[in-house]
């Protein structure tokens, strides 16, 4: 009986870690067309971290969901994303255009583009979204140009990174 009990106090402080452990993750797609002189700029997180990364920032009162909206998300969003995502085409910062949002599962996905963009051969990106409230978010950025994509993951150590095609 000690022996179990001695067995059981060990592993006891061993499952407290075994709990569901937060993954910080969100995706950006970045897409060139061409025809049209565009990026079209997709970026997916998760609704709860987002939202609490504005309340932070921004207004306590903030709510993001499809039945608890805040009347002013869409101005919060685009302030956010005008300071934590920066698209750059020699050296020169390119200007977001929120074009929209909605919600999948636990996910927000934002929406973007930008107009009257030449063909390039090199892309800079900064991407610190959501990193100043959560120190292991990742950012994954994958560019996508005449069917050929590249991907980046950034960092709170490298928000930052450019590619080449």
């Amino acid at each position: 009986m000690l022996q179990k009990s001695f067995v059981f106090s060990m592993v006891l402080p061993l499952m407290a870690f075994m709990g569901v452990h937060k993954f910080y993750l969100s995706v950006t797609e970045i897409e060139y067309i061409k025809e049209q002189k565009t990026l079209q700029v997709i970026t997916r997180l998760f609704a709860d971290d987002f939202e609490d990364v504005l309340q932070a920032r921004y207004d306590q009162s903030v709510r993001l969901g499809k039945n608890v909206e805040t009347t002013e998300v869409d101005k919060f969003i685009v302030r956010y994303f005008s300071d934590k995502l920066q698209i750059r085409l020699s050296d020169e910062s390119l200007h977001l255009n929120f074009i929209g949002r909605r919600y999948e599962d636990d996910l927000i996905i934002c929406y973007f583009e930008i107009e009257e963009v030449p063909n390039f051969k090199k892309l800079s990106i900064t991407n610190d979204l959501l990193i100043e409230l959560f120190p292991d978010q990742k950012n994954l950025v994958h560019f996508t140009k005449d069917k050929e994509t590249e991907s980046l993951m950034l960092l709170k150590d490298r928000t930052s990174g450019t590619i080449h095609f």
